[in-house]
C-alpha cells in the first residue's frame, strides 16, 4: 500500500466515523423533540373532535332552515345590487 492510499483511507475511515456521529447526534435530538414537543391531541381525540364538529354544522344548518323560511317560497326575491 502506498503512502496517499494510507492516507486516503485513513481520511475516509475519518469522513465515515463523523458521518455516523452527525447521525447518532441527529437522532438524538429527534428523540428528544418527540419527548418535549409531545403532539397536542391523538389520532383518537382528532377523530372525535372532526366528528364533533360535522355534529354541530349539521345542527347548524337544520336550525338555520327549520327558523327561516325559504325566500322564494315566502314569495321574497333576492335583490341585485
Amino acid at each position: 500500500m502506498s503512502y496517499t492510499d494510507y492516507h486516503f483511507g485513513d481520511r475516509l475511515m475519518d469522513l465515515r466515523v463523523q458521518e455516523e456521529r452527525y447521525q447518532a447526534e441527529t437522532r438524538r435530538l429527534q428523540r428528544e423533540a418527540r419527548r418535549a414537543h409531545p403532539g397536542l391531541l391523538s389520532l383518537q381525540s382528532c377523530w372525535l373532535l372532526c366528528q364533533l364538529g360535522r355534529l354541530f354544522v349539521s345542527l347548524g344548518v337544520r336550525l338555520l332552515h327549520a327558523g327561516l323560511p325559504h325566500p322564494r317560497a315566502a314569495g321574497e326575491h333576492m335583490l341585485v345590487e
